[in-house]
């Protein structure tokens, strides 16, 4: 299967992606909480690029299936998750007043890297960019659901933890990968999806990084 042979061929980068020390914080609650609304600010910024992202891969898609695929999830980026993070963030932040200073640099070169290859690749190339972010996601909401949940009662950031373990949020990106994984490549091409998909997952790294040290 396609996603589980980018994952096997970037195994360092990932598991490092996966037990970022951010994500092992916030696991257990010792995360400081501005370091989390750091985070959140940033990802609020982040979804909101995402979201055009697969206004990207619509624009690649070669067929009626593939345009659905990116119209539903681009629809899910925005009800879901957006409206999510902005509802937590309007415990400090006002998100309506955001703009373009606020985004960090980390935060620039993810999103745009992300585009870039939409530009310049096919639908697939686009697909697997997203997937980082997509699937990941849905991986550590898993895992760290499974380690925190005896504690979650009291658990500063258990909303998060919720919402990205969650039924529907586990759905969604299960959804995602079996898509991802219907494709068949050549080892030609398969070797240009793995230089994105690393790439895609270092910036995920970089981005835990970048929120523990609140680097604008």
């Amino acid at each position: 299967m396609l996603f589980q042979r980018l994952i096997k061929e970037n195994a360092a980068i990932w598991d490092s992606y996966l037990h970022h020390c951010f994500v092992k914080r916030l696991e257990d609650g010792s995360l400081e909480k501005e370091k989390f609304l750091f985070y959140l600010k940033q990802d609020y910024m982040y979804l909101i690029n995402y979201a055009k992202c697969y206004a990207r891969l619509a624009l690649n898609a070669d067929n009626a299936k593939e345009l659905r695929f990116a119209m539903k999830f681009q629809q899910y980026i925005i009800e879901g998750e957006i409206e999510l993070h902005k509802s937590i963030l309007q415990l400090g932040i006002d998100v309506d007043n955001l703009c373009a200073k606020d985004e960090s640099i980390t935060n620039i070169a993810y999103t745009r890297y992300m585009l870039s290859v939409g530009e310049s690749g096919d639908f697939l190339d686009m697909l697997v960019a997203l997937s980082a972010c997509a699937i990941g996601y849905a991986y550590i909401g898993k895992e760290v659901f499974k380690n925190s949940q005896h504690s979650l009662e009291n658990h500063p950031y258990r909303e998060w933890i919720l919402t990205y373990a969650g039924e529907e949020f586990q759905k969604e990106t299960q959804e995602f990968e079996e898509f991802l994984n219907t494709y068949n490549v050549s080892d030609e091409k398969f070797n240009k999806l793995s230089h994105i998909f690393h790439n895609v997952v270092r910036l995920e790294a970089e981005f835990w990084q970048h929120a523990l040290e609140m680097r604008v």
